[in-house]
Formats: structure tokens, C-alpha cells, sequence
């Protein structure tokens, strides 16, 4: 398990797709990854989060808030997104894992 003092030194490195669609706030690169671990690390300081494993069943309804909330902050009106977008992305940082729920498995999503 990676600590969380780990997970935050990995931010600078995100992988990050640049695009004409991203502003200076957003230093010209996509910001879902950065956003959906802002609010992951949200819900951990807040005690939502107890455990290194998030539950599509119960933790991504306030998840999903949060990420919203950090969106709208940061993004333009008119530019929407989904918590959806940036898991199965991040499942190529070092630091992230992606676990299939039992009968199912998991089909990368190319570039």
C-alpha cells in the first residue's frame, strides 16, 4: 500500500493529455486526474475514505460531488466531465490500481 505522503509527491507527474480545450488554470493539460484525487484526498481528511479502496457501490456518490464542486472551480461553464473519465486513467500511475468487482473484468481504454 502506498502511503498518502507517497500519492502526493506522484502529483506533479500525472500523466496529463495537453489540449487547446485547457486554460492557464489548468496549466494547458487536462484536470481530471488532479481533480478526482483532490477529492479523493477530501474525503479521506473528512473520514469518508477509512480505506486504501474505493467502492463504486458506496463512496462514489459524495465522491462525484466533490469532483463536481472542484470542476466547476476550475473549468469553464459550458465544459462538463465525469468521475468516470479519470479512473480507468489512472490506472496508469504508479501509484493507482484498478481492481475489477468479482465477475467482471477490465478493457484498457486507449489514447
Amino acid at each position: 500500500m502506498t502511503s498518502l505522503t507517497t500519492s502526493i509527491k506522484h502529483f506533479p507527474s500525472l500523466n496529463r493529455a495537453p489540449g487547446p480545450t485547457w486554460t492557464e488554470a489548468t496549466k494547458r493539460k487536462a484536470p481530471h486526474k488532479p481533480l478526482l484525487l483532490l477529492a479523493v484526498l477530501d474525503l479521506v481528511h473528512r473520514g469518508g475514505i477509512t480505506a486504501p479502496f474505493i467502492a463504486v457501490s458506496g463512496d462514489l456518490v459524495e465522491l462525484n460531488e466533490l469532483f463536481n464542486l472542484y470542476w466547476r472551480r476550475v473549468i469553464p461553464l459550458g465544459q462538463t466531465s465525469s468521475i468516470a473519465f479519470p479512473f480507468s486513467r489512472l490506472d496508469r500511475e504508479l501509484f493507482w490500481e484498478l481492481v475489477p468487482l468479482p465477475g467482471t473484468t477490465i478493457t484498457p481504454v486507449p489514447f
